[in-house]
């Protein structure tokens, strides 16, 4: 049998359902927690921090490490891609951790990675909630019923294999 003794806190849920506002309180509360970052190959936001909200690089880049096989996992969404590199979560298993990341792959966290206890939280968010914070990204209209479709499509499919909705 495995030793498993780290945790591996996932949060994942609808487009713009707070899951970096929870993180980042996550965060603050329990100093033992180390954040994966995502690396994207969007462009970087008002606010945010390379390195730390996100590793941003350009579309090649990311290409480039997809080639190599640097990434456990990606997706694309919203037209851009989305991935964590191996080495995020190639650790000694001595620290706990905490994983945002897309529901589609949140719902399949347990088949990418092992080595640690998984609690994977779904955070889930009135629509009318998520389309105002959508538009105040400014994001069109068919952007945002996109990801609304995307996240509707993801629930379906991978509901059972959330630990907690919250």
């Amino acid at each position: 049998m495995e030793n498993v003794s780290n945790l591996l806190i996932v949060l994942t849920g609808k487009t713009a359902s707070g899951k970096d506002a929870v993180m980042a309180g996550l965060l603050n509360r329990l100093p033992n927690l180390k954040r994966v970052v995502t690396t994207t190959s969007r462009a970087i936001r008002p606010g945010e921090t390379n390195g730390v909200d996100y590793t941003f690089i350009s579309e090649e880049d990311f290409r480039h490490k997809i080639e190599n096989g640097d990434f456990i996992e990606y997706v694309e969404y919203g037209g851009n891609l989305y991935g964590t590199e191996k080495s995020q979560l190639n650790t000694e298993k001595s620290q706990d951790l905490i994983w945002r990341i897309d529901p589609s792959r949140a719902g399949k966290v347990r088949q990418l990675i092992t080595g640690f206890r998984i609690l994977v939280f779904y955070l889930n968010v009135d629509d009318t909630v998520v389309l105002e914070r959508l538009h105040k990204r400014g994001l069109s209209g068919q952007e945002i019923d996109k990801r609304m479709q995307e996240d509707a499509k993801f629930w379906q499919q991978f509901k059972d294999n959330y630990t907690y909705v919250v």
